[in-house]
């Protein structure tokens, strides 16, 4: 029974060993697997005691296996079949047509039946960078305390990004809210649209529109329409960086001015042409992403009146998938506050759960 036992073992590793496909290199040296295909100049086999190894194609003399596979050469040409080498570079493809004699050096690629060939990969992959996509983005944070004063805040903010190789459409929103001690110290919202298209890998037109409202500040709608050009100094899958310029058109309505006596005064709305300027930045690590955004739009009538909004946030991603945290830092200075008795100046610093998806 033993020996019976013995006898199956050594017929099952002998049968193993004759279907493995086997790699011979230059130097004499076999490695036996199934191959699963050439590409980029380098052979891909699947072992049973490393897994998948890749090989040069220039240290390989040869080749065979034992089932049917994709060959292609230089030439364009491609044939299907199992195949045997010999040395010195020798192959032979059984195809269904005939045997078919040639040698690895005119070998391009290869694939297993039912794959997609690595040239039907590149140009899927080439059609995907020419589709415009979507991405979205949702913030949140809710923050309280209780002690020797009482406050509670929320904040919300929402990107919807449409991207393709030449231009990006941008939809944004974001409100805040806090009171303290039953007293409103913040409530703000904006919302808008920017697009951006390219001439080339450096410069773009863009076109853009902002409207919102400050409670604090007495804005009651404020408008912002601009366009201009770009120009965009490096933008690679880890870092990104995009300055603009142009002309626009701001609108700002107010509320009355409350006088210490109780009376009001009417503040006259702004209505002006004005100059856009605007800064992008990102910088993507292993551990997170910094992004730096900053416009700055004064008026034609007056440059001393002007609006500055700038906004620094760190992105660090949780073991959750598409979820992150968000430390950040936003700035928003209003230079004509004052006439309201108000400070120019609101900085937020904020702690925020964001969720992004396709």
């Amino acid at each position: 029974m033993k020996k019976l036992c013995s006898f199956l073992t050594a017929g099952v590793i002998i049968v193993s060993s004759l279907e493995a496909d086997t790699i011979v290199t230059k130097n004499g040296s076999s490695i036996n697997g199934r191959i699963l295909g050439i590409e980029g100049g380098k052979m891909k086999i699947e072992t049973d005691f490393a897994g998948e190894i890749e090989v040069d194609k220039a240290q390989i003399d040869h080749f065979s296996s034992d089932n049917p596979i994709f060959v292609s050469f230089e030439s364009g040409s491609s044939y299907v079949g199992k195949v045997t080498g010999k040395q010195n570079g020798e192959l032979t493809i059984e195809t269904q047509d005939g045997d078919l004699s040639t040698s690895m050096d005119k070998v391009d690629e290869s694939w297993q039946p039912g794959t997609q060939s690595p040239a039907a990969r590149r140009q899927a992959a080439e059609m995907a960078k020419l589709e415009r996509k979507w991405s979205y983005e949702a913030a949140f944070d809710l923050t309280g305390k209780s002690g020797n004063s009482d406050s509670t805040g929320l904040g919300t903010s929402f990107r919807a990004k449409l991207e393709g190789p030449k231009d990006t459409l941008q939809f944004y929103a974001r409100a805040n809210f806090e009171e303290t001690d039953d007293v409103r110290s913040a409530d703000d919202s904006r919302a808008g649209v920017d697009y951006a298209n390219s001439f080339n890998d450096k410069w773009n037109w863009y076109v853009r529109s902002e409207f919102g409202r400050d409670v604090i500040k007495d804005i009651e709608l404020y408008t912002n329409t601009a366009a201009g050009f770009g120009y965009t100094f490096t933008k690679t899958e880890t870092r990104e960086l995009n300055v603009r310029g142009g002309i626009g058109y701001r609108f700002e309505a107010y509320d009355d001015i409350l006088q210490p006596d109780g009376s009001f005064i009417a503040r006259p709305d702004l209505s002006s042409a004005s100059a856009d300027f605007g800064l992008f930045h990102e910088e993507k690590m292993a551990w997170g992403r910094l992004v730096n955004r900053l416009t700055y739009t004064p008026a034609f009538d007056d440059f001393a009146n002007f609006r500055a909004v700038h906004d620094t946030s760190l992105e660090l991603p949780m073991k959750s998938e598409n979820y992150s945290i968000r430390l950040g830092l936003s700035n928003d200075y209003d230079s004509e506050a004052d006439l309201s008795g108000k400070d120019e100046l609101d900085t937020t610093y904020y702690i925020r759960l964001v969720l992004n998806w396709d």
